[in-house]
């Protein structure tokens, strides 16, 4: 996936230059990186509204301080090495295990966390796609008349047909010896919110990145666009979706000066994914530093779960 992503890449940039995207990058007005940097911690401080609904819906009720702490790590090691379940699973595992929540339901705040991004990036694309149907114009030869309103019409409809449907639905489920049931109707559109708003915040960093680059597309259009490329990224499994989200938002945006799109790309990178990331591992170390000082001091082997007390 990555070779392939590098390749499409080269033949969509054309004569782009490394020269060329520094000489952009050094170009970006400090405001502008300033603005995008508060974006993205808005971001990341709606992504704990992720796991706050998820342990909530399950019945726990855990303290801010954990929260935050397995929400951030987790987020910044699956949006740096993919692999959503493997990487920010293991380290929900790792600190919700100490907190008293049992295995089977940390498999389902993973789950219901993925659902509420899922959510959030139909119904912006939903939204996108109606007010401002523009994605198609670099296939528009190819592509059938109101291809974007009609497919931003299907996903609005999927979302209110689940919410309508979470309203209604209340029978319990049963997985072996698991019980558990889906969110409600409220907390459907709790779910549509946060995921809505921190789509917004992050897609919002990028696009302030954008705004010196020429034949940038509004920003709902841009919306879509970043949502195409997230989801994209992720399905390739690639290391942050690395080459695969570049593709996408160069593709999509064809009008616009390719060097100031791979700047600003590069500055995204830096801000949403490489410094959240190793922020996240020195969050990770220093609570596993802590859970084995006080394995420790318990006399206990190593820093395994404790009792369910500490989750308030």
């Amino acid at each position: 996936m990555l070779a392939l992503a590098a390749w499409g890449l080269k033949k969509i940039s054309g004569q782009v230059t490394m020269a060329d995207v520094m000489a952009e990058i050094h170009a970006t007005p400090t405001h502008l990186i300033a603005f995008a940097g508060v974006s993205t911690f808005l971001s990341y401080v709606v992504l704990v509204g992720y796991d706050w609904f998820a342990t909530r819906h399950l019945g726990y009720h855990i303290g801010w301080p954990t929260l935050a702490a397995a929400s951030f790590s987790s987020f910044t090691m699956s949006h740096t090495l993919g692999i959503t379940i493997l990487t920010g699973g293991t380290v929900r595992y790792r600190i919700y295990t100490r907190a008293g929540v049992k295995p089977a339901d940390i498999a389902m705040i993973i789950l219901l966390c993925g659902w509420t991004f899922w959510l959030g990036i139909i119904f912006v694309a939903g939204v996108g796609l109606v007010v401002s149907p523009t994605l198609a114009e670099p296939i528009r030869q190819w592509a059938p008349p109101q291809l974007e309103e009609f497919t931003g019409v299907l996903l609005l409809a999927g979302v209110v047909a689940y919410t309508l449907l979470a309203a209604s639905w209340r029978r319990e489920f049963k997985l072996f010896r698991y019980r558990f049931t889906i969110p409600d109707g409220k907390q459907t559109l709790q779910q549509i919110a946060i995921g809505t708003i921190d789509l917004a915040f992050a897609g919002g960093a990028l696009y302030l990145l954008l705004l010196p680059v020429a034949g940038v597309p509004d920003l709902l259009t841009f919306l879509v666009i970043y949502a195409v490329a997230m989801v994209t990224g992720a399905l390739a499994h690639a290391p942050g979706g690395l080459g695969v989200f570049e593709l996408v938002i160069v593709g999509l945006m064809p009008e616009a000066d390719k060097a100031g799109v791979l700047a600003a790309v590069a500055l995204f990178r830096l801000l949403y994914t490489f410094i959240p990331f190793v922020l996240g591992a020195m969050v990770i170390a220093v609570m596993e530093a802590r859970a084995l000082k006080a394995a420790r001091a318990a006399g206990l082997p190593d820093a395994s779960p404790v009792s369910p007390a500490n989750t308030h």
